[in-house]
């Protein structure tokens, strides 16, 4: 993978022109940086929630012993852990979704394929890709943080 151009428009690889990726004005991508950018921080604090979790459970596991459980296994802690964790994977699956259905549509409007052309490529039926363009569509003329 070659890349053409950081995320704030400075050159990163051989070739490029300043303000341009692949022949696109950078201002045309700004979008969808955005929401790649967006999953990107959803991903690591995914991450760190993840790494929260499984620091409750090897507490959780320590704190276990024979016998009836202790009314509040864990404490606050562990359920504020077990919270955030819930809550950056609601965040991750949002971010990953907003970022496919955002490529079909670009693939489409911004890129020129057809529908039948891109239900070939991905695989999905041409119905199913209709849905994600026209979802990516939604997302894209809606304010940020309304798709």
């Amino acid at each position: 993978m070659m890349w053409v151009q950081g995320r704030g428009g400075t050159n990163a690889g051989a070739g490029a022109e300043a303000g341009v990726v692949a022949g696109v004005p950078y201002d045309e991508l700004a979008e969808f940086y955005r929401v790649i950018d967006t999953a990107l921080a959803a991903c690591a604090d995914f991450r760190g929630a993840l790494e929260q979790m499984e620091h409750s459970l090897v507490a959780l596991r320590a704190l276990r012993r024979p016998g009836p459980p202790p009314v509040v296994l864990g404490g606050g802690a562990t359920r504020e852990a077990w919270a955030e964790f819930s809550a950056a994977f609601q965040a991750l699956n949002g971010a990953l979704t907003h970022a496919r259905v955002e490529g079909y549509r670009a693939a489409v409007d911004d890129g020129g394929l057809t529908l039948s052309e891109l239900a070939r490529m991905s695989g999905h039926s041409r119905q199913q890709v209709t849905r994600l363009v026209n979802r990516g569509r939604d997302a894209h003329v809606a304010p940020p943080g309304r798709s």
